[in-house]
């Protein structure tokens, strides 16, 4: 008995003391003519994903690695608007904003998104999808590999 609650003690101050990686988050407004996203990784996360892909600059690795397409699987047109650092509870992140245009004749209230961008070399890694509405904002769910499809829509 003492040996498995000192075991179980053990285990709890690993976890307690442990200092977990830190998630990505895209928030998604809808717009008229399509949507705009907002996409914060963490730089240690993404930098460890990029050294797999080296190629070109940030916003040509994202756009790689991050899609938006239609229920039917046509593809919407990505495009980053800019990228910033910053930091956010001690970790630096890079924000990169991000407008997604549906094809011609696509609905621009909903799509699915295509994202690897970290989870496909960080397996451990998550990516909290929220889709913003009026004065608030739901969580969508999340990536985390081998997921990487998740749809999206307005409410």
């Amino acid at each position: 008995m003492r040996v498995a609650a000192a075991a179980l003690f053990a285990a709890y101050a690993v976890t307690a003391f442990a200092h977990p990686a830190p998630n990505s988050i895209v928030r998604f407004e809808f717009e008229a003519g399509g949507a705009r996203a907002e996409y914060w990784i963490p730089e240690s996360e993404l930098d460890y994903a990029r050294a797999a892909d080296p190629a070109g600059d940030l916003p040509a690795y994202l756009l790689r690695h991050v899609a938006a397409e239609t229920t039917a699987g046509e593809r919407w047109r990505v495009a980053i608007a800019s990228v910033r650092g910053t930091n956010y509870l001690g970790h630096p992140y890079i924000v990169a904003t991000l407008t997604l245009t549906p094809p011609a004749g696509a609905l621009a209230r909903g799509f699915v998104l295509v994202d690897d961008a970290v989870t496909h070399e960080v397996r451990n890694h998550r990516v909290f999808v929220v889709a913003r509405h009026g004065a608030g904002s739901d969580l969508v769910g999340a990536l985390q590999y081998p997921a990487n499809r998740l749809a999206v829509a307005a409410r």
